[in-house]
Protein backbone atom coordinates (compact mmCIF):
# COMPACT_ATOMS: atom_id res chain seq x y z
CA UNK A 1 0.00 0.00 0.00
CA UNK A 2 2.97 2.51 1.29
CA UNK A 3 4.39 1.51 -2.15
CA UNK A 4 1.36 2.44 -4.53
CA UNK A 5 0.87 5.77 -2.44
CA UNK A 6 4.31 6.57 -3.16
CA UNK A 7 3.72 6.03 -7.26
CA UNK A 8 0.54 7.92 -7.06
CA UNK A 9 2.12 10.80 -5.11
CA UNK A 10 4.83 11.00 -8.29
CA UNK A 11 2.08 10.91 -10.64
CA UNK A 12 0.24 13.54 -9.33
CA UNK A 13 0.15 16.63 -11.53
CA UNK A 14 1.43 19.48 -8.79
CA UNK A 15 -1.11 22.00 -10.90
CA UNK A 16 -3.74 20.83 -8.99
CA UNK A 17 -1.99 20.78 -5.26
CA UNK A 18 -2.53 22.80 -2.47
CA UNK A 19 0.56 23.34 0.18
CA UNK A 20 -1.20 21.49 2.84
CA UNK A 21 -2.41 22.39 6.19
CA UNK A 22 0.79 23.26 7.78
CA UNK A 23 2.09 26.10 5.23
CA UNK A 24 2.86 29.22 6.89
CA UNK A 25 0.54 31.89 7.01
CA UNK A 26 1.35 35.46 5.10
CA UNK A 27 2.80 38.30 6.19
CA UNK A 28 0.57 41.29 7.53
CA UNK A 29 1.32 44.98 5.50
CA UNK A 30 -2.10 46.40 6.92
CA UNK A 31 -1.06 49.71 4.11
CA UNK A 32 -4.10 51.85 4.00
CA UNK A 33 -5.39 53.81 0.92
CA UNK A 34 -5.35 57.50 0.27
CA UNK A 35 -8.78 58.70 1.68
CA UNK A 36 -11.63 58.39 -0.23
CA UNK A 37 -15.22 58.05 -0.05
CA UNK A 38 -14.20 54.38 1.66
CA UNK A 39 -11.80 53.06 3.71
CA UNK A 40 -9.33 50.82 2.19
CA UNK A 41 -6.24 48.94 3.00
CA UNK A 42 -3.74 46.37 1.40
CA UNK A 43 -3.63 43.40 4.35
CA UNK A 44 -1.40 41.27 2.65
CA UNK A 45 0.19 39.75 -0.89
CA UNK A 46 0.53 36.17 -1.73
CA UNK A 47 3.27 35.22 -4.02
CA UNK A 48 4.76 32.23 -5.51
CA UNK A 49 5.62 29.82 -3.05
CA UNK A 50 5.59 32.48 -0.59
CA UNK A 51 4.03 32.71 3.29
CA UNK A 52 0.22 32.12 3.16
CA UNK A 53 0.36 30.04 -0.53
CA UNK A 54 -2.21 27.64 -0.40
CA UNK A 55 -1.89 26.46 -3.96
CA UNK A 56 1.67 24.61 -4.41
CA UNK A 57 2.69 25.92 -7.50
CA UNK A 58 0.67 28.92 -7.98
CA UNK A 59 1.62 31.18 -11.17
CA UNK A 60 0.08 34.52 -9.94
CA UNK A 61 0.46 37.21 -7.20
CA UNK A 62 -2.77 37.55 -4.66
CA UNK A 63 -3.19 40.80 -3.05
CA UNK A 64 -5.55 40.56 0.00
CA UNK A 65 -7.76 43.94 0.64
CA UNK A 66 -10.36 45.19 2.81
CA UNK A 67 -12.79 48.28 1.58
CA UNK A 68 -15.67 49.58 3.98
CA UNK A 69 -17.95 52.09 2.90
CA UNK A 70 -17.68 55.52 4.56
CA UNK A 71 -20.13 58.46 5.14
CA UNK A 72 -24.24 58.25 4.75
CA UNK A 73 -24.75 56.85 1.08
CA UNK A 74 -22.94 53.91 -0.97
CA UNK A 75 -19.94 53.79 -2.52
CA UNK A 76 -19.28 51.18 -5.33
CA UNK A 77 -15.53 50.07 -6.05
CA UNK A 78 -15.45 49.91 -9.82
CA UNK A 79 -12.43 47.93 -10.52
CA UNK A 80 -9.15 47.72 -9.68
CA UNK A 81 -5.80 47.73 -11.42
CA UNK A 82 -1.95 47.18 -10.84
CA UNK A 83 0.90 49.07 -12.53
CA UNK A 84 3.89 47.68 -13.24
CA UNK A 85 7.42 49.30 -13.50
CA UNK A 86 7.04 50.48 -16.69
CA UNK A 87 3.47 51.83 -16.22
CA UNK A 88 1.55 49.31 -18.23
CA UNK A 89 -1.72 48.32 -15.84
CA UNK A 90 -2.84 44.87 -15.52
CA UNK A 91 -6.96 43.92 -14.47
CA UNK A 92 -7.59 41.57 -11.75
CA UNK A 93 -8.01 37.57 -13.22
CA UNK A 94 -11.20 35.90 -12.60
CA UNK A 95 -10.12 32.48 -13.91
CA UNK A 96 -7.20 30.39 -12.15
CA UNK A 97 -6.19 28.67 -15.55
CA UNK A 98 -5.97 31.87 -17.67
CA UNK A 99 -4.14 33.31 -15.02
CA UNK A 100 -1.50 30.69 -14.94
CA UNK A 101 -0.93 30.99 -18.78
CA UNK A 102 -0.72 34.75 -18.71
CA UNK A 103 1.37 34.66 -16.13
CA UNK A 104 3.97 31.91 -18.01
CA UNK A 105 3.55 33.73 -21.07
CA UNK A 106 4.38 37.23 -19.79
CA UNK A 107 7.46 35.32 -17.96
CA UNK A 108 9.00 33.87 -21.02
CA UNK A 109 8.54 37.39 -22.44
CA UNK A 110 10.21 39.06 -20.09
CA UNK A 111 13.07 37.04 -19.85
CA UNK A 112 13.32 37.25 -23.92
CA UNK A 113 13.70 40.80 -23.19
CA UNK A 114 16.89 40.09 -20.83
CA UNK A 115 15.15 40.68 -17.86
CA UNK A 116 16.13 38.79 -14.86
CA UNK A 117 13.00 37.96 -13.70
CA UNK A 118 12.31 35.28 -10.66
CA UNK A 119 9.18 33.66 -9.28
CA UNK A 120 9.92 33.45 -5.87
CA UNK A 121 12.04 36.76 -5.55
CA UNK A 122 10.66 39.52 -3.14
CA UNK A 123 10.67 41.87 -0.65
CA UNK A 124 11.88 40.97 3.16
CA UNK A 125 8.13 42.52 4.31
CA UNK A 126 6.54 39.13 2.14
CA UNK A 127 9.24 35.86 2.77
CA UNK A 128 10.59 36.67 6.48
CA UNK A 129 9.81 38.68 9.86
CA UNK A 130 10.71 42.44 8.80
CA UNK A 131 12.70 44.48 10.60
CA UNK A 132 10.71 47.38 12.88
CA UNK A 133 12.35 49.62 11.01
CA UNK A 134 11.56 48.08 7.60
CA UNK A 135 7.97 47.91 8.55
CA UNK A 136 8.08 51.53 9.95
CA UNK A 137 10.20 52.66 6.42
CA UNK A 138 7.56 50.98 4.43
CA UNK A 139 4.74 52.49 6.49
CA UNK A 140 3.30 49.40 7.39
CA UNK A 141 1.39 48.97 11.00
CA UNK A 142 0.39 45.26 12.46
CA UNK A 143 -2.36 46.24 14.14
CA UNK A 144 -5.41 45.09 13.16
CA UNK A 145 -3.92 43.17 9.80
CA UNK A 146 -2.62 39.96 11.95
CA UNK A 147 -5.86 38.49 12.45
CA UNK A 148 -6.79 39.08 8.74
CA UNK A 149 -3.02 37.97 6.97
CA UNK A 150 -3.34 34.42 8.92
CA UNK A 151 -6.41 33.96 7.33
CA UNK A 152 -5.08 33.56 3.65
CA UNK A 153 -4.03 30.38 4.64
CA UNK A 154 -6.73 27.51 3.88
CA UNK A 155 -5.98 24.09 3.61
CA UNK A 156 -8.33 22.33 0.91
CA UNK A 157 -9.91 18.98 1.22
CA UNK A 158 -8.18 15.65 1.91
CA UNK A 159 -7.28 13.83 -1.49
CA UNK A 160 -8.94 10.63 -2.79
CA UNK A 161 -7.40 7.49 -3.59
CA UNK A 162 -6.82 7.43 -7.42
CA UNK A 163 -4.47 9.44 -8.79
CA UNK A 164 -7.31 10.26 -11.69
CA UNK A 165 -9.59 11.18 -8.81
CA UNK A 166 -7.36 13.13 -6.85
CA UNK A 167 -5.94 15.66 -9.64
CA UNK A 168 -9.54 16.01 -10.94
CA UNK A 169 -10.98 16.32 -6.81
CA UNK A 170 -8.26 18.91 -6.38
CA UNK A 171 -8.69 20.65 -9.67
CA UNK A 172 -12.49 21.47 -8.66
CA UNK A 173 -10.99 22.23 -5.19
CA UNK A 174 -8.64 25.02 -6.39
CA UNK A 175 -11.49 26.42 -8.46
CA UNK A 176 -13.55 26.71 -5.68
CA UNK A 177 -10.81 28.21 -3.64
CA UNK A 178 -9.80 31.04 -5.89
CA UNK A 179 -13.86 32.26 -6.03
CA UNK A 180 -14.29 31.48 -2.49
CA UNK A 181 -11.23 34.15 -2.28
CA UNK A 182 -11.79 36.22 -4.95
CA UNK A 183 -13.34 39.71 -4.58
CA UNK A 184 -15.32 40.26 -7.46
CA UNK A 185 -15.56 43.43 -9.07
CA UNK A 186 -17.61 45.81 -9.29
CA UNK A 187 -19.29 45.97 -5.39
CA UNK A 188 -21.13 48.56 -3.83
CA UNK A 189 -20.85 48.56 0.17
CA UNK A 190 -23.45 50.49 1.97
CA UNK A 191 -22.50 53.19 5.36
CA UNK A 192 -20.04 50.92 7.42
CA UNK A 193 -20.23 47.68 5.18
CA UNK A 194 -16.90 45.84 5.19
CA UNK A 195 -15.77 43.47 2.50
CA UNK A 196 -12.28 41.54 2.25
CA UNK A 197 -11.27 39.74 -0.70
CA UNK A 198 -8.23 38.91 -2.85
CA UNK A 199 -7.34 40.87 -6.19
CA UNK A 200 -5.85 38.17 -8.72
CA UNK A 201 -3.02 39.54 -11.04
CA UNK A 202 -0.14 38.04 -12.91
CA UNK A 203 3.26 38.10 -11.94
CA UNK A 204 4.50 41.45 -12.33
CA UNK A 205 8.10 42.51 -11.21
CA UNK A 206 8.36 45.67 -9.40
CA UNK A 207 4.43 47.01 -9.12
CA UNK A 208 4.64 50.31 -8.93
CA UNK A 209 1.16 51.32 -7.62
CA UNK A 210 -2.40 49.39 -6.90
CA UNK A 211 -5.69 51.25 -7.86
CA UNK A 212 -9.31 51.29 -7.23
CA UNK A 213 -11.42 52.65 -8.96
CA UNK A 214 -14.74 54.11 -7.36
CA UNK A 215 -18.13 55.90 -7.91
CA UNK A 216 -20.64 57.70 -5.82
CA UNK A 217 -23.79 59.65 -6.68
CA UNK A 218 -21.85 62.71 -6.67
CA UNK A 219 -18.85 62.01 -8.85
CA UNK A 220 -16.35 59.09 -9.31
CA UNK A 221 -12.52 58.98 -9.01
CA UNK A 222 -9.26 56.11 -8.33
CA UNK A 223 -7.17 56.18 -4.98
CA UNK A 224 -3.59 54.87 -5.83
CA UNK A 225 -1.41 53.06 -3.59
CA UNK A 226 2.54 53.34 -3.83
CA UNK A 227 3.66 50.26 -3.61
CA UNK A 228 7.57 51.45 -2.89
CA UNK A 229 7.37 48.64 -0.08
CA UNK A 230 7.17 45.64 -2.66
CA UNK A 231 10.44 46.77 -4.42
CA UNK A 232 12.33 43.90 -5.45
CA UNK A 233 9.35 41.54 -5.88
CA UNK A 234 9.82 38.64 -8.75
CA UNK A 235 13.18 40.18 -9.50
CA UNK A 236 17.03 39.03 -8.52
CA UNK A 237 19.02 40.67 -5.86
CA UNK A 238 21.29 42.48 -8.36
CA UNK A 239 18.60 43.97 -10.47
CA UNK A 240 16.32 45.00 -7.57
CA UNK A 241 19.79 47.00 -6.24
CA UNK A 242 19.86 48.27 -9.93
CA UNK A 243 16.54 50.44 -8.94
CA UNK A 244 14.32 49.29 -11.94
CA UNK A 245 14.66 46.05 -14.50
CA UNK A 246 16.81 46.28 -17.43
CA UNK A 247 14.10 46.31 -20.16
CA UNK A 248 10.66 47.48 -20.95
CA UNK A 249 7.54 45.54 -19.91
CA UNK A 250 6.29 43.26 -22.95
Amino acid sequence: VAAAACLLQGCLSTQYRSTGKNAPAARALNVKFPAMPFVGSLDTVVIFRGPGSWKREAFWDEYVITVRGEGERPVTIVSAELTDYAGISRSPASDPWALERQSKDLERRYRDAGMAFARVAGPRILLSTAEPGVIAGAGIGSAGAAAAAATTAVALPVYGLAMFGMNRHNKAAINAEFKRRRLPLPITLGPGETRTGSLFFPMVPNPRTLSLSWSVESGNGTAALPLDFLHGLHVTAETAQNGRPDSASP
